[in-house]
C-alpha cells in the first residue's frame, strides 16, 4: 500500500450494506427470513434514509427482495440456482485466474500472497471453524477477478454472481476439514499465477471450485428454500445481534 494514495473514508451506507450483507452471508440473518427496517434501523443507529440506501444495494445485488404488503426478506437459492451459478463461476474465474497469470502484476501478487498468510492466521481458518472473507479487499476471489484486468469479467464475478454465491460459500467452508484445504487450493492458485503458467492457474481455480461446490450442505440449501416458500406470510424473528455501524 503506498502512502502517497488519499485515505477515503467509508460512507455510513457502505458502513450499513457490509453490516447487512455479513451478517446475511454467516447466517445471522437466514434465507428467507423478513428484514424489519424500523427496528434495524434503531439497532445500528442509523437513519431511515441510510438503511434504505444500504437496502436498495442489497436489491439491486438480488440478496433480498421486496415483497408488496409483507416488506423485504433474504432470497433462497434452490440447488439448481446454485448448480448454475456453479457452473458460471467455474468458467469466469477459470479465466479469470488465466488472464491473472498473463496481466497481475508483481506486487498484487505479492500482495496475493501476504492476504492468504493473513487469512491463515486466523484463529477460525487455522481450528477448521470455518474460512470467512469479511470484504471486497479482504476476499481472495475478488483480488483474482481484478487481476484479470478484463473490465466486463471483473464487472460480472464482482457483482449479483459474486455476493449471491458469497451466500453459501463461507457455509460450504464451516463443514470439517474444509477450511484447511480451501486455503491451500488458494495458495495453489497464487503459486500458478506467481509462475506466469495460465494452465496452471485456470486448473488450479476450476479444481478449487469443485472442491467447494461439492462440499455445500445440500440439506441445508433445501431447508432454506422451504423457508423461502413460506414468505408469504413469514415469521419475523428478532433482528440480528449487529453491532452498531458508526
Amino acid at each position: 500500500m503506498s502512502l502517497d494514495q488519499p485515505i477515503i473514508p467509508r460512507s455510513l451506507v457502505d458502513q450499513t450494506f457490509d453490516r447487512i450483507a455479513d451478517a446475511i452471508v454467516v447466517g445471522e440473518i437466514q434465507p428467507g427470513e423478513r428484514i424489519r427496517e424500523a427496528l434495524f434501523a434503531r439497532q445500528l443507529g442509523i437513519s431511515r434514509g441510510v438503511l434504505r440506501e444500504a437496502m436498495q444495494r442489497l436489491e439491486g445485488l438480488k440478496l433480498v427482495t421486496r415483497t408488496s404488503n409483507i416488506g423485504v426478506h433474504v432470497i433462497g437459492l434452490s440447488e439448481q440456482d446454485l448448480l448454475d451459478l456453479y457452473a458460471m463461476r467455474e468458467a469466469l474465474e477459470g479465466m479469470a485466474a488465466r488472464l491473472a497469470a498473463i496481466h497481475m502484476p508483481d506486487d498484487e501478487i505479492r500482495a496475493l500472497q501476504d492476504l492468504l498468510d493473513r487469512h491463515g492466521e486466523k484463529r477460525d481458518v487455522r481450528q477448521g471453524e470455518g474460512y470467512y472473507q469479511a470484504s471486497a479487499d479482504e476476499d481472495f476471489h475478488f483480488r483474482i477477478a481484478r487481476g484479470s484486468r478484463n473490465t466486463r469479467l471483473e464487472r460480472t464475478l464482482c457483482t449479483e454472481l459474486y455476493y449471491q454465491l458469497r451466500l453459501y460459500r463461507y457455509r460450504s467452508s464451516v463443514r470439517p476439514g474444509r477450511a484447511s484445504a480451501a486455503l491451500a487450493e488458494h495458495r495453489e492458485v497464487v503459486d500458478a499465477i506467481a509462475a506466469r503458467d495460465p494452465d496452471r492457474a485456470e486448473a488450479a481455480i476450476r479444481r478449487h471450485l469443485h472442491n467447494a461446490r461439492t462440499n455445500l450442505n445440500w440439506q441445508g440449501m433445501a431447508e432454506a428454500a422451504a423457508v423461502l416458500a413460506e414468505t408469504a406470510a413469514p415469521k419475523v424473528k428478532s433482528a440480528p445481534r449487529l453491532a452498531r455501524a458508526g
